[in-house]
């Protein structure tokens, strides 16, 4: 089969499409998935260029997708054979290919037919913001800052805030990306620089009860200065570098709390499978969209990084074996 085969650590240029092995038959407790979309996601770049979890060589990046069951593994229900699913795999899965063998406990079920590229928008972006929201606990009213959230997760995040009744804020670094986002409920704050000072005017002056932060060192700073009494940071990834060594005597002052979240889904499975199915039946109904700002063949893997690492992209960027 066809694949995106990484042999080192590198630029996007090391995306090489190649022939390989196609998967073995499903082990019990496995599907075989025949992709029509992959998921590119920030983390794929990271890995690639060896600054998150450097990966065994040689490599077929890729833990999202979304296809059609081809074949089930001892333990799996046949009926799940030609069915369209879409999963994020909690190990290497190989989703830059035109198949991929994955855990069936993985699989995002949808109860109407959507495209596969939608499907494949979902899985690793709406489970990092459902589980971002879980563990900042926040309650109807409150005031939530949602950086990058023009951004796959960023677009999720501001959705489900306002799901739960909180007011959202979303930081946008450009107008065309506050165009992006500018139908779903957010007041959105576009440019960067001294943001903090536009939350407070937008606040009268108090501030955000939560402040959901990607970015990370670039924004660490001013993600503090947002924050009203008793108001909490969440960091959920650090596109910028990893935020520098928190002072806890500066957080007295304000009772602020600091906190991070890993999309960990082995670890919190029966959380994560309720998310799945929050999530789908939220996409399926209406009350959630994913954007998908781009598709590319998986011939252009290559050209996906470049797009996703430039901060060209608002919402999805998918891969179409």
């Amino acid at each position: 089969m066809r694949a995106i085969l990484v042999k080192s650590i590198g630029g996007p240029e090391v995306l090489q499409l190649a022939e390989v092995p196609e998967p073995a038959p499903p082990a019990p407790g496995e599907v075989l998935v025949k992709i029509a979309a992959a998921g590119v996601n920030f983390a794929d770049t990271e890995r690639r260029r060896g600054i998150y979890a450097p990966p065994v060589f040689p490599w077929v990046p890729g833990r999202e997708a979304a296809g059609v069951v081809a074949a089930v593994g001892r333990g799996v229900d046949v009926a799940l054979v030609g069915t369209r699913v879409a999963y994020f795999s909690a190990r290497p899965s190989g989703s830059y290919a035109e198949w991929a063998t994955v855990p069936a406990s993985s699989l995002f079920h949808f109860e109407t037919e959507l495209p596969f590229d939608v499907m494949a928008s979902l899985p690793q972006q709406g489970l990092t913001a459902h589980g971002v929201l879980r563990f900042a606990c926040i309650r109807p009213g409150q005031t939530v800052v949602v950086l990058a959230a023009a951004g796959g997760v960023g677009q999720i995040l501001v959705q489900l805030s306002r799901l739960t009744g909180a007011r959202v804020l979303g930081i946008v670094s450009t107008a065309e990306k506050r165009d992006a986002i500018a139908g779903l409920g957010a007041e959105i704050i576009t440019g960067y620089d001294a943001f903090d000072e536009a939350v407070r005017a937008h606040t009268g002056g108090r501030g955000a009860d939560h402040v959901f932060d990607s970015v990370g060192r670039a924004t660490q700073g001013a993600s503090f200065a947002a924050l009203a009494p008793y108001g909490q940071l969440v960091y959920y990834g650090d596109a910028s570098g990893l935020p520098e060594p928190i002072d806890v005597g500066s957080l007295y002052d304000r009772s602020l709390r600091v906190g991070a979240y890993k999309l960990d889904i082995e670890r919190d499975a029966e959380i994560a499978d309720k998310a799945r199915r929050e999530l789908t039946t939220a996409l399926c109904r209406g009350a959630l969209r994913t954007s998908v700002s781009k598709s590319f063949p998986l011939t252009q893997a290559a050209a996906a990084h470049t797009e996703m690492e430039a901060r060209r992209t608002t919402g999805k960027i998918v891969l179409t074996p």
